[in-house]
């Protein structure tokens, strides 16, 4: 027994060490701040007075979310008279993810613009989201805000989410979505929302004692998580090779011709209705981490194994297309970000901007702004 005793005591000690290891030098957790719940116009929302905290290896940061569901602090839905008032519209970027809420692309733009003038900028980003919800996102809620400007910020994993009918990021419900009909008129799709287990906490909670267990280790223990990681398969190759095909590769066959029409169409149609609310769209294109980092493109593309002819600027070509057609001013943040030396530091390795990243595209955004002011009626409706 008391060799048992001992040997128990060994792995127990053994297990620590290594627990402590992993957690000093490659931490591995990951937990979601609960600051989202399901919605059945647009599929997930924030949680009004919501408050939480985002943990992965690169950061640790504060989710306050308002009392109207944004990420930001209250505001009054009639505009302070002389105030220009921005709205910015987007997922996880616009959010903030890793970053605090005042180090955002919008509170960023903010401060930079209210050094002149009075201005408010409101953030709108919301994890996951792609145009689609962010122009439902928009009529159902931005326009009561009396906006000036609507800044719309088109990352790329949003051409994939503008055709799939569930969350392809961390949100795993379903959402709303838009396909043209005969006449090549959108028609909203999937709505009212069907509500998964997901978004159910109290069924989440009464799941099997093993699933429990299994989820507390995954959000408290290194070494589970690099365990799982190690024995859970990747994204199948194809499933990549389509990924990055879509957004890069040379080939344009009908089906990824429709899949890139779409997301045009949605983006005439989000500027309509900015247009029609009496104010002015902006659309900025944030450029992802392989077009910036080379080094980061060719770690994704020998890791995936992806074949073909790529053109990394060809999702910049598409939205600058795009916003020629249908009138929409356009922004490309990608020259000022591959200007940047050691340019690694304006993202996370999870790809998303650091506060350096949100910094940047807030002066850019600026500059444009700038160049483009027409002085706001503070009496304007």
């Amino acid at each position: 027994m008391a060799k048992f005793g001992l040997v128990l005591g060994s792995v127990l000690l053994g297990f620590l060490i290594g627990e402590a290891g992993v957690a000093w030098l490659a931490p591995q957790l990951y937990r979601r701040a609960s600051v989202w719940q399901f919605e059945p116009a647009l599929g997930w929302s924030h949680i009004p007075g919501a408050v939480g905290r985002m943990v992965t290896p690169e950061f640790s940061v504060d989710y306050q979310i308002n009392n109207a569901g944004f990420r930001d602090r209250e505001y009054t839905k009639e505009k302070p008279p002389g105030t220009e008032r921005l709205l910015v519209f987007g997922d996880s970027f616009v959010e903030g993810w890793g970053v605090e809420a005042e180090q955002t692309v919008a509170k960023r733009l903010e401060q930079r613009l209210g050094r002149q003038r009075s201005v408010e900028v409101i953030n709108f980003g919301v994890a996951g989201y792609g145009t689609d919800q962010e122009w439902l996102y928009f009529e159902q809620t931005g326009v009561q805000y009396q906006p000036d400007r609507v800044l719309v910020l088109f990352y790329g994993n949003d051409l994939w989410n503008n055709n799939a009918k569930k969350g392809i990021g961390a949100e795993k419900g379903y959402k709303p979505y838009f396909r043209p009909d005969q006449a090549g008129r959108l028609k909203l799709r999937g709505t009212p929302v069907r509500k998964t287990l997901f978004w159910d906490k109290d069924r989440m909670r009464q799941r099997p004692w093993p699933n429990r267990l299994e989820q507390y280790f995954y959000e408290h223990w290194h070494l589970f998580v690099l365990a799982h990681k190690a024995f859970t398969s990747p994204m199948p190759r194809q499933q990549q090779q389509t990924f990055y095909q879509g957004l890069y590769g040379l080939n344009m066959d009908e089906g990824l011709n429709r899949v890139w029409r779409l997301s045009g169409d949605l983006l005439a149609g989000f500027n309509a209705s900015v247009r029609q609310a009496g104010a002015e769209m902006l659309l900025v294109y944030i450029p992802s981490i392989v077009q910036i980092v080379d080094a980061d493109w060719q770690t994704k593309r020998q890791l995936n194994g992806l074949i073909g002819e790529y053109n990394l600027l060809k999702p910049n070509q598409q939205l600058a297309a795009f916003a020629k057609t249908h009138q929409i001013p356009f922004l490309d943040l990608y020259p000022a970000f591959k200007e940047i030396p050691k340019n690694k530091d304006l993202y996370f390795s999870d790809s998303h901007w650091t506060p350096a990243g949100h910094d940047l595209a807030a002066a850019q955004i600026e500059k444009i702004l700038r160049q483009d002011h027409k002085p706001i009626d503070g009496n304007r409706p």
